[in-house]
């Protein structure tokens, strides 16, 4: 592995913890929310109608809640006017249910074995570390950078205490997890946006107990839509800064909290296709509310949402967002001051066509490498290739992408 003698850092891996609930919540669940939980898990199970199904939405359109965490808004397909209108409706892997659910094992494993042949990933990947380190060898990565898949849905939960209750039983389990993987896998706890207390304790109680923890991922927008500029979250920024951890920005369109503009897109693709628009929310709140010059050493990435978007936004920013204005009153310095200065990274798709453009445009240092393994749409196994061959990117921006950039974002793994 490694690539011109530096490490290769993957800082998007998923641990895809709802492909079995109980595995990665049930033993450290608080007691004080056990029964809840299984009532809980038992939802999501029944819920779970086709294999890669989360169970945590109850499909598309409808309004009965079926013990699930959300309903996704209507989708439609392109061209007609109702989903009646669609002939040949969407049918998934097909997997069959047992008397526990589906049959993961079984069915998974041959509906992704069809699908991909060789390129497949043993969902099993989850909950046994040695068969993500086998993954990363076949992918010529050295360290991954772990986040749940899903968890960001939990804050449609009407009870916080349940909310931030799952939070720390997964975190117990990702603790135990790397702790197996002899230094390769880091990981990140998950914020209890409402609760920005919690979040700070649990912040502050991993960064003492554990080396291979690395920051905090957060949703791009509150539940109901209010952005990451609010006073309310201020306390984790200035925790974050305190103890040098960073901030991970994730988010999808096809799962709560939806971030403005999703729910009046209809098409599943089309939401898809805004990720870019998803990021923009946050990274527009962040920089206009001054976050940046109220906290000057905090470092936070926007991920899973390609890069293209970047040089763009943030000359739009410059357009827009004028320093010490009544309606930016925190905010010091410009949006291309404060990449400059890096404080924001990006997560990129090796395979991007305008990542050129992007180096170009803002430099080498914002760019982090990501495969979005296992996902099954992720560049993996051939992410460091792609990389790697790419004859629009310098040598000192492909080692600043595989390894230096990761190394200041996340300063825990150069301590590997």
């Amino acid at each position: 592995m490694t690539y011109n003698g530096r490490l290769v850092i993957d800082t998007d891996c998923h641990m895809q913890e709802y492909w079995d609930l109980d595995r990665t919540y049930k033993e450290s669940i608080d007691p004080k929310y056990r029964e809840k939980y299984e009532r809980f898990s038992a939802a999501v199970r029944a819920n779970q109608r086709q294999v890669a199904e989360t169970g945590f939405g109850v499909g598309s359109g409808t309004s009965i809640w079926m013990g699930t965490v959300h309903a996704h808004p209507p989708v439609r397909a392109m061209g007609v006017a109702d989903p009646f209108d669609v002939r040949q409706p969407f049918r998934g892997a097909g997997g069959r249910r047992t008397a526990d659910g589906l049959d993961w094992e079984r069915d998974h494993g041959r509906a992704i074995k069809a699908a991909l042949g060789e390129r497949r990933v043993d969902l099993s990947v989850n909950w046994d570390p040695a068969l993500y380190l086998r993954d990363m060898d076949r992918a010529e990565i050295d360290i991954g950078v772990m986040f749940s898949s899903q968890s960001d849905n939990y804050c449609m939960l009407r009870d916080v205490g349940f909310e931030h209750a799952l939070h720390e039983a997964y975190h117990h389990y990702m603790h135990d997890f790397c702790a197996q993987a002899h230094g390769r896998l880091y990981w990140l706890s998950n914020a209890v946006i409402r609760d920005a207390a919690a979040s700070v304790a649990d912040l502050t109680y991993w960064a003492e107990r554990d080396d291979h923890y690395a920051g905090v991922f957060v949703p791009r927008c509150f539940p109901e839509g209010r952005l990451l500029d609010t006073p309310d979250l201020f306390p984790l920024w200035e925790r974050s800064q305190e103890l040098d951890l960073p901030i991970w920005v994730h988010g999808n369109p096809d799962h709560a909290p939806l971030t403005p503009g999703s729910t009046i897109m209809d098409n599943v693709d089309i939401r898809r296709m805004h990720r870019g628009w998803a990021a923009m929310t946050a990274l527009g709140a962040l920089i206009g509310g001054g976050v940046f010059d109220l906290y000057p050493r905090l470092r936070v990435a926007l991920m899973e949402n390609e890069a293209g978007w970047m040089p763009w936004f943030i000359e739009a920013c410059d357009g827009s967002l004028r320093p010490g204005s009544p309606m930016t009153p925190n905010l010091k310095r410009t949006a291309s001051e404060i990449v400059a200065g890096g404080q924001i990274f990006c997560g990129v798709d090796p395979g991007e066509r305008l990542l050129g453009h992007c180096v170009e445009q803002l430099g080498e240092h914002p760019w982090l490498f990501t495969t979005d393994y296992p996902h099954l749409s992720g560049p993996w196994p051939d992410g460091v290739r792609q990389l790697t061959e790419r004859t629009d990117l310098s040598e000192s921006a492909k080692v600043a992408m595989l390894c230096e950039n990761a190394l200041r974002f996340f300063p825990r793994l150069a301590k590997k």
